[in-house]
């Protein structure tokens, strides 16, 4: 029987013929949830192939600029021309690789269930994780599955490991001389961290936090890549600085989330309580003074800053475990799914990213649950393959 429908589905998605004991054998097939899906999916990929064929030049050309990014001219003309050598035969091998996944799903133990939901079920959510940079270019793997520890450096600092936060020991005998350690945290993790002078900071998915190991006496600095949530200690006699590749943020004690990944148009500084001052890194006097409920956005391109009252619960969420979004774009919340999942996305057409969407789920949910709420919009469809989101609006 399987061989059979194998057969019937390289028929009908190559556009040959069936007889109708063939079609009534595939419409049995489908009357299965999980197969008609598949179907589908499958129906969705010999589409695209064909259409390929149809405007290689532009398809191409975009498809290549939007997989391989930003090339050296020389490599890009080289693979620009391979790949188009290859085109004429894109979409018998992408129904070649469809019919092998076919197979595999009919031998899968649960036939019920489609290759793409066992794929988008597989993938779990981010967890606590993190390496350790110390002073003197060692790595330590915080990954919270490894047993907990206590750290010492060489310089006496006396690190506790919890396998989800670092805390640094205040009344270690460290040396005078200013050391610096780094915490990086990976695409799907987080991590939390107690600066020896009482400020928590929870750390986001590919975020790196450069800090010293003890703070001096005038200022407290910190450089900051990535995502994070500052709870800083009151210190009248020591303002707290968070540098970024943009701007600067000065406070005394309060708390506030600080985005600013690099691929990112701007960079948001959201303040909870307390006040802060946002200025340009390069321009000092281009600055704003914040109120609790309000955010310093820094347009990069334009150098500009502006200041805008929000819902803070939309930029800070994620350190509480959840994901809150109001009429946020489809870009916007694919690059954190991205990000927390440790996935790819690929946008079919452009004006499914434009797409606005609200609603709230819990951060360790599994990937089905958000998209599934996202599709039942009846204006975005999902598709997965080789650990990639593919985004196709529903016309």
């Amino acid at each position: 029987m399987e061989e059979r429908i194998i057969d019937i589905i390289s028929k009908s998605l190559g556009g040959q013929p069936t007889t109708s004991d063939e079609k009534k054998a595939l419409e049995e097939w489908l009357s299965d949830g999980g197969n008609k899906r598949f179907y589908q999916g499958m129906q969705h990929f010999s589409s695209e192939a064909k259409e390929s064929l149809k405007a290689r030049e532009a398809n191409v050309d975009r498809a290549f600029e939007k997989h391989l990014g930003k090339m050296k001219e020389n490599r890009k003309t080289l693979r620009l021309k391979t790949f188009r050598k290859v085109l004429p035969y894109a979409a018998s091998i992408l129904l070649m690789a469809g019919l092998f996944s076919v197979m595999m799903y009919l031998g899968h133990e649960d036939p019920g269930i489609s290759q793409e939901e066992q794929w988008l079920t597989a993938i779990e959510p981010g967890s606590n994780k993190a390496e350790l940079v110390l002073a003197d270019g060692k790595v330590l793997d915080l990954d919270a599955k490894r047993r907990k520890n206590e750290i010492q450096e060489k310089d006496g600092t006396r690190i506790s490991n919890t396998g989800s936060s670092l805390v640094y020991d205040a009344s270690s005998k460290m040396s005078e001389k200013l050391s610096y350690n780094s915490l990086v945290v990976p695409r799907g993790g987080e991590f939390q961290l107690e600066l020896e002078d009482g400020t928590k900071v929870w750390i986001n998915s590919e975020t790196r936090l450069r800090y010293p190991t003890k703070f001096p006496k005038g200022e407290r600095v910190v450089l900051l890549e990535g995502e994070a949530y500052f709870e800083v200690s009151k210190d009248q006699n020591r303002p707290f600085i968070v540098k970024t590749q943009g701007v600067d943020v000065r406070v005394l004690g309060t708390q506030f989330n600080i985005s600013s990944y690099a691929e990112d148009e701007t960079i948001q500084t959201t303040l909870v309580e307390g006040s802060v001052a946002v200025m340009d890194s390069k321009n000092p006097k281009t600055n704003l003074l914040l109120d609790p409920g309000y955010q310093a956005v820094y347009a990069k391109a334009a150098k500009q800053l502006e200041n805008k009252k929000v819902n803070v619960d939309l930029y800070t969420s994620w350190k509480d475990g959840k994901f809150v979004f109001e009429q946020a774009s489809l870009y916007d919340i694919m690059n954190k799914v991205s990000r927390w999942y440790d996935v790819k996305v690929f946008y079919q057409n452009n004006e499914a990213g434009d797409l606005n969407f609200t609603g709230t789920l819990k951060r360790y949910e599994n990937l089905d649950r958000l998209l599934g709420m996202i599709e039942k919009t009846n204006e975005v469809k999902f598709f997965f393959k080789d650990n990639t989101i593919i985004v196709q609006k529903q016309y």
